[in-house]
């Protein structure tokens, strides 16, 4: 009664064919799916990174421009009451933008919108820039006096 059992491929100490092309399509999957994952890390990096004092202008825009459209150009409406809102936002970029040329009726003109608010970026910019020099040299001048005590 000695019977031997027989022996099923899946147990054979020698992987099959099958087996070794099913493990390298996993690793490939594997591999595949950490790529994605460290670019998409990297890409989502990169865009936060990039948008830094930009997003605080843009967001000072919104601000300002909610503000306007709440407090000073509340009873306006169309038109006037977009021409009323670029000149609360900014004084300079609704002169250098919109003064020359108005806004019309049932005009919509993105370019124009485009060019406001990057004037409003490149004043913010400039504002901040002015605010931040202004602190240094009062931060200087404080220690000066300080040293002198």
């Amino acid at each position: 009664r000695n019977r031997e059992l027989p022996i099923h491929p899946s147990t054979c100490a020698v992987p099959s064919f099958e087996a070794e092309k099913m493990r390298s399509i996993t690793q490939a999957i594997i591999v595949a799916v950490l790529l994605v994952c460290i670019l998409g890390a990297a890409v989502g990096a990169k865009s936060t990174a990039k948008k830094g004092p930009r997003s605080n202008a843009d967001r000072e825009l919104r601000t300002r421009r909610s503000e306007c459209e709440r407090d000073v150009c509340q009873g306006l409406a169309n038109e006037a009451k977009l021409t009323c809102t670029y000149r609360c936002v900014s004084p300079d970029c609704y002169e250098e933008i919109y003064a020359k040329d108005e806004i019309e009726e049932g005009e919509v003109d993105t370019e124009r919108g485009r060019l406001f608010s990057s004037c409003f970026r490149r004043l913010h910019k400039k504002e901040t820039e002015e605010l931040k020099k202004k602190q240094r040299e009062e931060k200087a001048a404080g220690r000066k006096v300080a040293d002198s005590l």
